[in-house]
């Protein structure tokens, strides 16, 4: 019986704190962060850290898409996204052969890099550099070959940041996610 009550009050926090955007339930509808969070995967997201202070690299983050304007970006309303955050305001973003370096500095050194091949695009195509404008950061898929992500529609304003990745609830069955290849 004890048992049961504390399920029940746990559920209540969790609906409680999820109705004032602390706390979040996705299904992952699709494969652009996948080997890490796979097309139907299930993820419990929280946003108390984001509220204090800025995201480190290397976190995934959830946000708005929200004041974002972009001929990438789907018409309609706000979508809530869930991408890895590789630059922070300040950061010089710039790819040297096939490697995203971070103030040149290759990504690895920040964060584990060892399942994730970024590609360039748009604005980070080979030879470009982005300074990341202050009050924004940048984000990618961790499959950044089926990912829509700062690459196409630029840095993400701080202000989107509303939930940082906490854990995994279900992850669905690895042959549905098909990551796409490295050229």
């Amino acid at each position: 019986m004890i048992a049961g009550v504390l399920a029940g009050l746990a559920v209540t926090l969790f609906v409680g704190l999820k109705m004032v955007g602390m706390t979040g339930f996705f299904v992952v509808p699709a494969n652009g962060m996948a080997i890490f969070i796979n097309k139907g995967d299930r993820v419990i997201t929280e946003g108390f850290s984001v509220r204090s202070r800025l995201p480190d690299r290397g976190d995934v983050i959830v946000f708005t898409t929200e004041g974002i304007s972009s001929a990438y970006m789907p018409p309609g309303p706000p979508v809530f996204y869930i991408k890895r955050l590789v630059g922070l305001p300040g950061d010089r973003l710039e790819f040297k052969g096939e490697v995203l370096h971070v103030n040149d500095r290759p990504v690895s050194t920040y964060f584990d890099t060892k399942d994730i091949h970024y590609l360039p695009l748009m604005s980070l195509a080979d030879g470009k550099v982005l300074t990341v404008p202050s009050d924004h950061v940048f984000v990618m898929g961790d499959n950044s070959g089926n990912s829509s992500d700062s690459r196409y529609w630029g840095p993400l304003p701080v202000k989107n940041i509303r939930q940082k990745y906490w854990f995994h609830v279900y992850r669905a069955p690895r042959s549905e996610a098909k990551p796409v290849p490295v050229r």
